[in-house]
């Protein structure tokens, strides 16, 4: 497992920080998208074609960059083959898709998305992609947080106080704040007291960010991933039978907790004088339902259900009385996207992950191996509201293939005894 090391000679450049840092800023949607919106508060169709333009160079680049370093990329994609066997299937999927040809452009730009994921987790280490997250993620949570004050009509979303800062919508900005939370909670376990320090300094910026975006899901999510830090540190504390016990428990929580959501939510809310719909979502979901059951093996191809030529979205929109965009639940998009398959293969991915993040923290607590730990739950977290699982052209998605990519190799790497240690990624401060 990892040991000390010196600065590695094959450290990423300055220009490689600066290049994937405004990537990672562009796949935001930080500043531009805001900018561009209509008199209606709204992004036409022409808007959008302008804006997914915005994403070509960064994929060029990316595979460009990645073309140095062939054999890394072929190692990384081998060693995490749930996941290339997913991009694969939403490939694929174009030979079943209700839209064939939507379906194959946004599975190659989800495989450009994931591409970007690759080639952080073979260029940084955890450490420093907790510093290179934060340095993106807290600079446009700072920036959003000035703008709804110095500018409330334009940082405010129209007739509500809440802030959407430098975003189109609240909750784009309570995403990024509330994914600034995990990264702060991590930086705490660094082993420089410099980065502890900073770690601090990202957590009120993201709690701030959470808060003032008044976005429910994000608030919930920051909240779970606080408690999951916390469970994370006393399962590191202890040893043996002890740590064994702790872990199951954790395990066997987490999943009475999810059972117990799904069975009281909205008795819950109505208790709590809450909208009992989730705005919308509950009965959106029931009409969607019976359409995953339709084609439950294979969906109805990737990227292809919410599609203005796809009937059975007409039908669900016209029920709904508004057209959903998406099905406001990742659960419920893998499965209309790809089927069981497809989410089969999503959970290998998702569980061969975790369990690979918590070897390498529990071997290395301070080597920045929590911030994977918290980007998965956070994830898995996030998308009982929200749709970001394995949506092309998303930082949110891209968030957690890092965490993913990153830990399938370095425990490959520990696992197997490769040459370089897992210190050695990139450079030790």
């Amino acid at each position: 497992m990892p040991i000390r090391g010196s600065r590695h000679r094959d450290a990423p450049q300055r220009w490689e920080w600066l290049w994937i840092a405004a990537c990672l800023v562009i796949l935001s949607g930080a500043v531009i998208p805001l900018l561009m919106l209509g008199p209606d508060g709204s992004l036409d169709e022409a808007s959008r074609a302008k804006l997914r333009l915005l994403s070509m160079p960064v994929y060029a680049g990316t595979i460009l960059m990645l073309m140095r370093w062939p054999a890394r990329l072929l190692d990384v994609v081998c060693r995490n083959w749930p996941l290339a066997l997913l991009l694969l299937l939403a490939l694929l999927s174009a030979l079943w898709s209700v839209a064939p040809g939507l379906t194959v452009r946004r599975a190659i730009a989800l495989m450009m998305s994931v591409s970007l994921a690759y080639l952080i987790a073979i260029r940084f280490s955890p450490r420093d992609q907790i510093r290179l997250l934060a340095w993106v993620l807290c600079g446009c949570t700072l920036a959003s947080l000035l703008v709804g004050l110095a500018l409330p009509s334009l940082g405010r979303m129209p007739g509500d106080p809440a802030f959407r800062g430098v975003f189109v919508h609240k909750n784009v900005l309570g995403w990024l704040a509330s994914f600034s939370v995990l990264l702060g909670l991590a930086a705490l376990h660094d082993r420089s007291a410099a980065r502890r320090r900073a770690g601090w300094i990202i957590l009120a910026i993201g709690w701030a960010g959470t808060l003032l975006s008044a976005s429910v899901t994000s608030f919930f999510a920051a909240s779970l991933t606080v408690v999951m830090a916390h469970m994370a540190g006393m399962i590191a504390r202890r040893h043996g039978l002890a740590r064994l016990c702790l872990g199951l428990a954790l395990i066997l929580g987490a999943a009475a907790f999810f059972v117990l959501l799904a069975l009281s939510l909205v008795p819950l809310l109505e208790a709590l004088g809450k909208d009992a719909t989730l705005t919308g979502r509950i009965p959106l979901w029931k009409l969607i339902d019976p359409e995953i059951a339709a084609r439950p093996m294979l969906g109805h191809g990737y990227g292809a259900f919410w599609s203005e030529g796809n009937h059975a979205a007409w039908r669900i929109w016209g029920a709904a009385g508004w057209e959903a965009p998406h099905a406001h639940n990742g659960y419920r998009d893998l499965m209309l996207g790809v089927g069981l398959v497809g989410t089969g293969l999503f959970a290998v991915m998702i569980l061969r992950a975790m369990k690979q993040a918590f070897d390498l923290y529990l071997a290395a607590p301070e080597e920045g191996w929590l911030w994977c730990i918290l980007a998965i739950w956070w994830s898995l977290v996030l998308n009982l509201s929200e749709s970001t699982f394995l949506m092309q052209n998303d930082l949110m998605w891209l968030l957690l293939a890092i965490a993913v990519v990153t830990v399938s190799r370095a425990h490959a790497e520990a696992r197997y005894g490769a040459t370089a240690s897992l210190r050695r990624m990139a450079p030790a401060i």
